[in-house]
């Protein structure tokens, strides 16, 4: 698979920014200039230079700093928000694909309710009863965002289960567990994994946006989203660099995790390469 994955220019070119998205979560810390929350305020709104690469915020804190540093904060919320997706919405998908029935019914009317909110709204209808923090961010944008995957693997489930090897398994008496586990669940993983890839950048998105709103990240920890509000509120002093370094940062990260999980699905999806 990796040497398909790397044949894949879709896949190699959105991978490659992403193990440097990585490198800069795990190491940038380490290797920052400056501290992301040491102030000076004799180089305030300071523009890009040598000295500061993307210039300095409102406290005259290193905004190349505060950016490095909050990508770790969007690439954890972004694995452990859908971490939390699929552990409820691929069982959940499973389940009603393979049983079908009442359940099957119970399990989409839920979806079907939970689908029915615009996701930002619902994930700001419940966050705002939470306190405002990374962890609080991390499990709304989790439990908020399953309901299109369990639906996915449902179809994926529902197309799997027709297939001669489950009739064959069934034939030979083996219980709905273990044709879940054994025949079910490998055969749609590779959809899952990519609908996964997309769904990471998805949640990078939406932690910026209740960041920029007040509701994620709180300063003076650095967040992408919290540095494009100050941005907001400086605008008029011409400080452009605090509008555009997050903003770059942030579409740069959902673009290649868009970009390697559509290169995951040429790669991975047997229907795709039908297609083609």
């Amino acid at each position: 698979m990796i040497k398909k994955i790397l044949s894949d220019k879709m896949a190699l070119c959105g991978g490659c920014v992403l193990i440097i998205l990585f490198a800069a979560a795990v190491f940038g810390p380490l290797l920052v200039p400056y501290s992301p929350m040491e102030q000076n305020l004799s180089l305030r709104l300071a523009p890009p230079s040598s000295q500061h690469l993307m210039g300095t915020d409102e406290l005259g804190r290193d905004v190349f700093s505060r950016i490095i540093v909050g990508s770790r904060v969007s690439m954890t919320v972004g694995f452990v928000a859908v971490g939390i997706s699929l552990i409820i919405g691929v069982p959940l998908g499973l389940i009603a694909g393979l049983y079908g029935g009442i359940i099957d019914r119970i399990i989409m009317r839920i979806v079907d309710i939970m689908l029915c909110f615009p996701s930002i709204f619902l994930i700001l209808m419940v966050i705002t009863f939470l306190e405002p923090n990374i962890m609080n961010v991390m499990i709304v944008i989790g439990i908020t965002s399953w309901p299109g995957l369990a639906r996915y693997v449902r179809g994926e489930t529902l197309a799997v289960r027709e297939r001669e090897f489950v009739q064959a398994a069934k034939l030979m008496g083996l219980s709905r567990m273990r044709i879940l586990f054994i025949h079910l669940l490998p055969n749609v993983i590779a959809p899952v994994l990519i609908t996964a890839t997309l769904g990471i950048g998805t949640a990078v998105l939406t932690e910026s946006i209740l960041s920029f709103l007040g509701l994620g990240v709180q300063p003076p920890d650095p967040s992408w989203g919290n540095i494009l509000t100050a941005g907001r509120e400086y605008m008029g002093q011409r400080a452009w660099w605090l509008i555009f370094f997050p903003s770059f940062a942030i579409l740069i990260t959902v673009f290649s995790f868009n970009l390697f999980g559509e290169g995951l699905r040429d790669v991975l999806d047997p229907r795709m390469k039908q297609k083609k």
